[in-house]
């Protein structure tokens, strides 16, 4: 896995945006990243009447995007100070903007903040997010949506979780957390969920270690600069989300790592369960496609 040398972060200027700079701002001091600030305008819908549609009076969106490139600017000053930072302001939905913005800018990370209030917040995901989460091939950051009151997860991670399936794919995750926890100097924790009544022709601690020797190959001053916290199996596991929340509140986790490459196709297996890991997450999501 690549460093991240550039870091797109889509502002909407409320309180998630600002939640989350303080760790986009750890990601950039720490990779040395470039960071782009990104405000998309959408713009008003036409007014149907019957059989006729009416269109909004003109509307000056030169004057709308100056002023939030004024706005961004000093976003970036007042939250991501001494980082190298850019500002841009698009028209267009937000999703379609954010994705094509990172492919054609080459953006290796793309940091979402994510919302969702009330007693059912963690049941939440914006569409935006989920968007492109769907659409993008960039590994994308997600806030937490419902940060337990005794549990703040530190914009540099010291403890992180990463749950793997144990298919063919989870070996290019696996790197990803080695890489990250690696940079960060913090302690990796692997957990598998078998799902109730699974039969497979292996025994996951097996795998794991298989894995484990793979990315040795692959990233080997990662690996040994990684300390491994623990290695966990958990068999007849019907609810793969709540056994990861349970987990990284259990250990103080500061981010959780996951595959998402599936979502882009036919879903299937663990990864299905990507947009509902990150609705229950109390800490950061990362997930890698």
């Amino acid at each position: 896995m690549q460093r991240f040398q550039k870091i797109l972060f889509p502002v909407d200027f409320s309180e998630r945006s600002q939640a989350a700079a303080p760790f986009v701002l750890s990601l950039a001091q720490r990779y040395g990243a470039k960071v782009a600030l990104l405000h998309a305008i959408q713009p008003s819908p036409p007014l149907y009447a019957g059989m006729n549609t009416v269109y909004p009076e003109t509307i000056d969106y030169s004057g709308i995007q100056t002023d939030m490139e004024i706005r961004l600017r000093q976003f970036a000053a007042d939250e991501l100070p001494k980082v190298e930072c850019t500002c841009a302001v698009e028209l267009g939905d937000p999703a379609t903007v954010i994705t094509e913005f990172a492919e054609a800018g080459k953006f290796e990370l793309i940091a979402m903040p994510t919302h969702g209030y009330g007693a059912f917040r963690r049941f939440l995901l914006g569409s935006v997010t989920a968007k492109v989460l769907h659409d993008s091939k960039a590994v994308v950051w997600t806030s937490a949506h419902a940060p337990e009151p005794d549990h703040r997860a530190h914009p540099k991670p010291r403890r992180i979780v990463t749950a793997l399936d144990l298919k063919p794919e989870s070996l290019h995750t696996l790197e990803a957390a080695l890489e990250i926890a690696a940079e960060s100097e913090a302690t990796l924790e692997i957990l598998h969920v078998a799902p109730e009544g699974e039969i497979t022709p292996y025994k996951p601690e097996g795998r794991i270690q298989e894995l484990l020797q793979q990315a040795a190959r692959e990233v080997p001053l990662r690996v040994s600069q990684t300390p491994l916290a623990d290695v966990e199996v958990v068999t007849d596991g019907n609810d793969v989300p709540k056994l990861i929340r349970e987990l990284v509140l259990r250990q103080r986790a500061d981010l959780v790592v996951i595959g998402r490459g599936v979502m882009q196709g036919a879903l299937g297996g663990f990864r299905t369960e990507a947009f509902n890991i990150i609705r229950e997450a109390p800490c950061p999501v990362l997930s890698v496609p």
